[in-house]
């Protein structure tokens, strides 16, 4: 394993996507942080400030999964 696949390893990972309200949201993938944002870029840029891998989706997310 390379230093490279290390970091990609132990980086946290963030959805980055639209809500069904159309505001742009990031979620970490276990759920312990996120946000909504009025733009794409300040999604990414959250996302980025997180030192995280960021995960595009294309489907409606929201911070709250349902059950």
């Amino acid at each position: 394993m390379t230093s490279f696949e290390l970091i990609q390893s132990e980086s946290p990972r963030f959805e980055v996507g639209r809500d069904a309200n159309g505001f742009w949201m990031a979620r970490s993938a276990d759920g312990r942080e996120g946000g909504l944002f009025v733009s794409r870029d300040e999604a990414e840029k959250f996302v980025r400030s997180r030192g995280a891998l960021l995960i595009k989706k294309r489907e409606p997310v929201s911070l709250w999964p349902r059950p």
